[in-house]
C-alpha cells in the first residue's frame, strides 16, 4: 500500500469516527427525558379576589373642639361612655361671656332709647314741615324760612336712620355674644361612644386658626356602623367596584372572618416611599355587614374583595400556564431566490421557525404543555380569571386532559416535543 493510499484511509477513518461521535451525541441529547409533575384539566369554580390591608374605622366619627377659648369647668363624661345626641359633653367657664352679654344688652337698650328719641324728633319735624309747606305755598312765609324747616326735616330723617342702623348693630353684637355664651356648653352632635378623651377639667382649650388646628377635646364615634379602610395597589384597583362582597379578617379576632361590601373606591392616588421605591395605592372603604361585638376603631384588618366569580368552568393549576415564543410557518414567507450565504440561510431557517417581529423579538403566547405519547406538546390556551391556585381555561383544552404542572425549573426550559416522564407520587409518610 502506497503512502498516499494510507493517508486517504486515515482521513476517511477519522471522518467516520467523527461522524459516529456526532451521531452518538445527537442521539444522547435527543434522548433527554424530563421528569415532570402532572395534573388534569378539571371542572369547578373560581373566585378572583383582591387582598389589601388597612384598619377599622367608625363610619361616622366626630372630633369635638371648642368654638370659644375658655377653661374647662366640667367633663360629665369619660372615655368609653355611650352618649345620645344633645347630651352635654363639656362645660366651659362662662364668666367673661356672661359679662359680654350684659354689656351688649345695656348697649342695645341705649341704642333703642336713642332710636325712640330720633323717631319723636322726626315726627315733630315732619309736622312742622307739613304746616310750613302750606304756608309757603300761600306765600305766608319766606323761602328762606321754609328752606330751613325742610333742612331740619331731612336731618331728623337721617338721624332716625342712623339710630335704627346702630340699634341693628347692637342687636347683632348681642346675638354674637349670646352665641359665644351658648358655645361654652358643648353637646354631642350624634348618638355614639366616646372613643377618646384628650383633656381634663381645668385645662384651657384653644380655638383653631389657619396655622393651628385647635384643641381636640374628645372624639365621638358611631360604633353601630363600622368600616374597614384598606389601600389597594394601583394594579388591582381597576377590578374593585362598588357593592362587591368582601371577607374581613381582624387581627384581634383570629380564625374568624366577617362579611362586608365595598361602599367607596377612592379616585385620588396615595403615593408613599422614595422615588425609586414609590408605591401607589387607592383608598377603598368596606362596610362591615356583620355585627362584631368588641371591635374598636384602629384595629388592624385584612380584606379579601371578591372581584369576579365563575362556576362550572375548566381550570388548571396556575403554574401550568407558561409563555413561549409564537411559532410561525415560514414556508410561505421564504424568499424565492436562495440566499447568497449558506450561513445566512442556516440562521434564517434555524430556531424552530420563529419569525421575529419589528423589534427583532418573537411574539410570546400563553399555553400549557399537554402530555401526548410521552412527549410534551405545547397547546395555546385562552385564559380567564384566576385565584391563588387555579386559572380558568376558556379555549385550548378539554376536561381530563393530562397537563404538566411542574416543576417550575422544568417548565421554564421545557420545549415543544420534549420527552417527559411522570414523577412517581410519594405516598403519605414516604420520601420520593
Amino acid at each position: 500500500m502506497t503512502k498516499k493510499k494510507r493517508t486517504i484511509l486515515i482521513v476517511v477513518g477519522a471522518a467516520v469516527l467523527l461522524a459516529i461521535f456526532v451521531i452518538a451525541n445527537l442521539s444522547k441529547s435527543s434522548g433527554i427525558v424530563n421528569m415532570v409533575q402532572t395534573d388534569k384539566v378539571k371542572k369547578g369554580s373560581i373566585v378572583s379576589e383582591v387582598t389589601a390591608t388597612g384598619s377599622v374605622v367608625a363610619r361616622t366619627t366626630v372630633k369635638i373642639s371648642a368654638d370659644v377659648s375658655a377653661k374647662i369647668t366640667e367633663l360629665p363624661i369619660k372615655d368609653g361612655d355611650i352618649v345620645k345626641k344633645g347630651d352635654v359633653l363639656i362645660r366651659l367657664d362662662q364668666t367673661r361671656y356672661r359679662a359680654a352679654v350684659g354689656q351688649a344688652e345695656a348697649s342695645l337698650a341705649a341704642a333703642r332709647a336713642a332710636e325712640k328719641r330720633a323717631e319723636a324728633s322726626l315726627l315733630e319735624a315732619e309736622q312742622a314741615h307739613r304746616r310750613n309747606k302750606e304756608m309757603f305755598e300761600g306765600k305766608l312765609i319766606s323761602e328762606e324760612t321754609y328752606t330751613q324747616i325742610e333742612t331740619n326735616y331731612q336731618v331728623a330723617r337721617a338721624n332716625l336712620e342712623s339710630a335704627q342702623y346702630f340699634t341693628k348693630q347692637q342687636n347683632a353684637v348681642l346675638e354674637e355674644v349670646k352665641d359665644n355664651l351658648d358655645k361654652t356648653i358643648i353637646t354631642s352632635p350624634i348618638d355614639g361612644t366616646v372613643v377618646s378623651l384628650n383633656a381634663e377639667v381645668g385645662e384651657i382649650v384653644m380655638i383653631g386658626t389657619m396655622n393651628n388646628a385647635g384643641t381636640v377635646i374628645l372624639t365621638v364615634a358611631d360604633l353601630n356602623t363600622i368600616e374597614v379602610e384598606v389601600e389597594v395597589d394601583e394594579t388591582d384597583v381597576a377590578r374593585v367596584q362598588l357593592d362587591q362582597e368582601a371577607r374581613i379578617s381582624v387581627d384581634a379576632f383570629p380564625d374568624t372572618t366577617f362579611k362586608g361590601k365595598v361602599v367607596e373606591v377612592g379616585n385620588a392616588a396615595r403615593s408613599s416611599g422614595s422615588t425609586a421605591d414609590r408605591v401607589t395605592n387607592f383608598l377603598v372603604k368596606i362596610l362591615l355587614t356583620d355585627d362584631v361585638p368588641g371591635i374598636k376603631p384602629g384595629m388592624t384588618a385584612t380584606a379579601d374583595i371578591t372581584t369576579a366569580k365563575v362556576s362550572d368552568i375548566l381550570h388548571v393549576p396556575i403554574q401550568a400556564v407558561v409563555m413561549r415564543p409564537e411559532k410561525v410557518d415560514t414556508l410561505d414567507k421564504a424568499p424565492e431566490q436562495e440566499p447568497e450565504s449558506g450561513v445566512i440561510a442556516a440562521e434564517v431557517t434555524a430556531g424552530s421557525g420563529n419569525v421575529p417581529d419589528g423589534k427583532n423579538e418573537p411574539k410570546e403566547i400563553e399555553g400549557v404543555f399537554k402530555i401526548v405519547d410521552g412527549t410534551a406538546k405545547f397547546v395555546t390556551v385562552k385564559t380567564g380569571i384566576s385565584d391563588q391556585q387555579n386559572v380558568e381555561i376558556k379555549e385550548g383544552l378539554a376536561l381530563d386532559d393530562q397537563i404538566i404542572s411542574g416543576s417550575y425549573k422544568v417548565l421554564r426550559s421545557l420545549e415543544d416535543g420534549g420527552k417527559v416522564k411522570i414523577e412517581p407520587v410519594a405516598k403519605e409518610g414516604e420520601k420520593k
